[in-house]
């Protein structure tokens, strides 16, 4: 990066972690959830045989979008593109996993979300380890296909978010991801999907094989709304509640036929669904329990987050604020 660009991002720095010292109390806490290859299957967007209750209850009390979607298709890409706010292309990120032994820095000027966030009061963390009585971990996923050469998050331990607010965090789980965990979903339910009764697109070929695959991944749903649910009494339990905004996201869309890697609607829908906290104000377009048919991006989430912040987001950033004062008009 030229001295003058190191220059800006630094003098864009120190301003922001004296305006983050005196208005850090008063900033809400943000939670991303982040669900991998998986898209809006949930009771709360009508998906058949599918029991969400944890979701569904945040759904209640949250806006939930039915047009959201990534901007790539496969994990790599998309989470370069949702942690900078930027378009894959833009940032050579686009090729699946093609940097990972390479020397492939960001562009000039682009940084991850966190670097904005930290000098304006936040810490950040990406959870690994949970308190003793959870009987799982976070996946601490970055999986990023650019070079990154700093300190991306602060920690891992969910016990740490209490004395470090306000914070950003995320939680990565794998359950909807193809391998182990989506292998033993149907063993971490109580009930079901019956392979009879599912309902899938009319793409698939109507066959027991399908059908049971498709029911495996409607039980990796519910093994994933286990998690949410103890992940959401932490919060209540720990006092975080109330000033924490709840986001619950995919980083694509379902590892199905049509879906991951292919830039399908089924490769790139997710479901998005934002709970905000009484004790912080709400933009004008949250209202509880509602439904909203704007066209969002995974990346316009970043530009927004940084926005509910406090963090005037970088103007070469191609995500857009979506909701509040600062929002860009709607995407057609």
């Amino acid at each position: 990066m030229p001295v003058s660009s190191w220059l800006q991002f630094f003098v864009i720095l120190a301003t922001l972690t004296l305006a983050g010292r005196s208005v850090a109390a008063e900033r809400p806490n943000i939670l991303w959830l982040i669900a991998e290859d998986f898209g809006p299957d949930l009771s709360c967007y009508s998906t058949p045989q599918v029991h969400t209750p944890h979701i569904d209850s945040l759904a209640q009390q949250g806006v939930r979008f039915t047009r959201a979607c990534t901007t790539t298709p496969v994990c790599s890409t998309s989470r370069s593109s949702f942690m900078t706010g930027m378009y894959a292309t833009t940032i050579g990120a686009h090729n699946h996993r093609s940097h990972r032994d390479g020397d492939h820095p960001l562009p000039d000027g682009v940084r991850i979300i966190t670097d904005w966030l930290r000098p304006a009061g936040y810490y950040t963390a990406n959870i690994r380890q949970f308190p003793a009585g959870v009987d799982f971990k976070g996946t601490g996923k970055t999986d990023w296909n650019f070079t990154y050469s700093g300190k991306p998050f602060d920690g891992d331990r969910w016990a740490d978010l209490a004395s470090h607010q306000p914070f950003y965090a995320q939680v990565n789980f794998p359950e909807t991801h193809r391998g182990r965990e989506w292998d033993r979903a149907h063993k971490e339910i109580e009930q079901t999907a019956d392979p009879n009764q599912v309902v899938f697109p009319p793409c698939y070929p109507d066959d027991p094989i399908t059908r049971a695959d498709y029911a495996q991944y409607l039980n990796a749903a519910m093994a994933l709304d286990r998690k949410i649910g103890t992940i959401l009494d932490l919060l209540k339990q720990q006092g975080l509640w109330e000033n924490t905004i709840v986001v619950f996201m995919a980083d694509h869309g379902q590892a199905m036929v049509r879906g991951k890697q292919w830039p399908y609607e089924s490769g790139l829908r997710i479901p998005l669904i934002i709970r905000w906290p009484e004790a912080t104000p709400a933009p004008s377009e949250f209202a509880p329990g509602t439904t909203s048919d704007e066209l969002v991006t995974s990346i316009d989430l970043t530009a927004t987050t940084l926005d509910w912040a406090g963090v005037q987001h970088p103007a070469t950033m191609q995500g857009q604020v979506f909701w509040g004062p600062h929002a860009s008009p709607n995407r057609q």
